[in-house]
């Protein structure tokens, strides 16, 4: 006996108070938002990983018009979260792929693992929540619950659809493709990270930054830490 389908709808996300989309939606699954070498930046993890789950259709993308266009739709960046993410706790290759069909082919639906009901635990398995419980996805067998890890801490839904994605290493930073072009802001302003840098490369104090954008000068201070200790760990994981 399989698990129930789970219904997947054709998701346009409603824009609360700031747009940055002309038609005042943002279609998550199709329209695309980061290239391969930003979205790794921020998730944390090597580039060529990630243009490999991209090529192996892993992860979900678009075509572009041209090369280091965006290529992947918030709902992909998602994807490759989940999947990073497993990637961090132990799963192989092989198990990452077998994680993405599996759950997509129980859950009847592509974008299964961007889905609300994807859990995991020490022991390298996959688990989908049914009606308020756990079930082991390879023989559905039914789990501890408190065993099981899930991904609400960093990504937030509205329904099955994921909304925005926390950028927890670097603080309280969060990818929402309702703003910032789907650039990382940080809360609770939504100040554009990259406009944050650009001050701090451009010459700018810790102190005239936070005044600029009424932020605190340690939350400055902290992102700044934190955003050039990224790109170093990118540079480190690429050059491997």
């Amino acid at each position: 006996m399989g698990f129930p389908v789970a219904e997947r709808r054709a998701a346009r996300l409603s824009i609360i108070g700031q747009t940055d989309s002309k038609e005042g939606a943002v279609d998550i699954y199709s329209e695309p938002m980061l290239n391969v070498n930003d979205a790794s930046r921020y998730l944390g993890m090597p580039t060529e990983t990630l243009r490999r789950w991209r090529s192996d259709r892993v992860i979900h993308s678009v075509s572009s018009q041209r090369r280091g266009w965006p290529t992947l739709p918030f709902a992909a960046v998602v994807e490759a979260f989940v999947l990073r993410e497993l990637r961090s706790v132990g799963f192989t290759r092989r198990q990452i792929v077998e994680a993405a069909d599996g759950v997509r082919r129980e859950f009847d639906d592509e974008f299964g693992l961007a889905r609300p009901g994807v859990g995991y635990d020490e022991g390298l398995e996959i688990f989908l929540a049914i009606g308020g419980e756990y079930y082991r996805a390879r023989d559905r067998q039914q789990a501890i619950k408190q065993t099981v890890r899930s991904f609400h801490e960093c990504i937030q839904w509205v329904g099955q659809d994921p909304q925005r994605l926390k950028l927890a290493r670097l603080g309280n930073v969060y990818l929402d493709p309702r703003f910032g072009w789907g650039q990382p802001v940080a809360e609770p302003s939504r100040v554009p990270v990259q406009a944050i840098m650009g001050l701090w490369y451009a010459g700018e104090s810790i102190q005239s930054i936070a005044h600029e954008y009424d932020m605190s000068a340690n939350s400055v201070d902290d992102l700044v830490r934190a955003w050039s200790q990224a790109n170093d760990e990118l540079v480190t994981a690429n050059a491997a």
